[in-house]
């Protein structure tokens, strides 16, 4: 389930830095916004249940983690509600986002990944 919200993700980041360069930007960064909302809360707290399932032991630091991209979300959803939806705001996410996907993907969630197989004996 996990790996696939990732997928969803990366579909959409993709489909957002498409849009960016053919003029679509502004409909892709509603789509991405809308979709965001509903990930940070459903994908970050599956996550995080299964941490704790497992007692990993570095659960503390990947919360925090979610915790700042979440407060990052805010003010990005702030801005967007304050403003509207520009062509700027969607180059600032997509960059912005990727960034973090490939971090916390490579680096964060990556690590979790032996405890989950150990847990689970796979």
């Amino acid at each position: 389930m996990i790996d696939g919200q990732h997928r969803e993700l990366v579909r959409r980041i993709e489909e957002l830095d498409l849009a960016v360069y053919d003029n679509t930007a502004k409909v892709q960064l509603v789509m991405m916004i809308e979709y965001l909302e509903k990930y940070v809360v459903e994908h970050f707290n599956a996550e995080e249940a299964v941490m704790m399932e497992i007692n990993y032991p570095d659960f503390p630091k990947h919360r925090d983690e979610h915790a700042k991209f979440r407060e990052w979300f805010a003010s990005v959803l702030g801005e967007y509600r304050e403003k509207g939806a520009d062509n700027y705001l969607a180059l600032d996410l997509n960059r912005e986002i990727q960034r973090w996907f490939e971090h916390h993907l490579k680096v964060t969630d990556a690590a979790y990944v032996p405890h989950v197989k150990k847990y689970y004996g796979l």
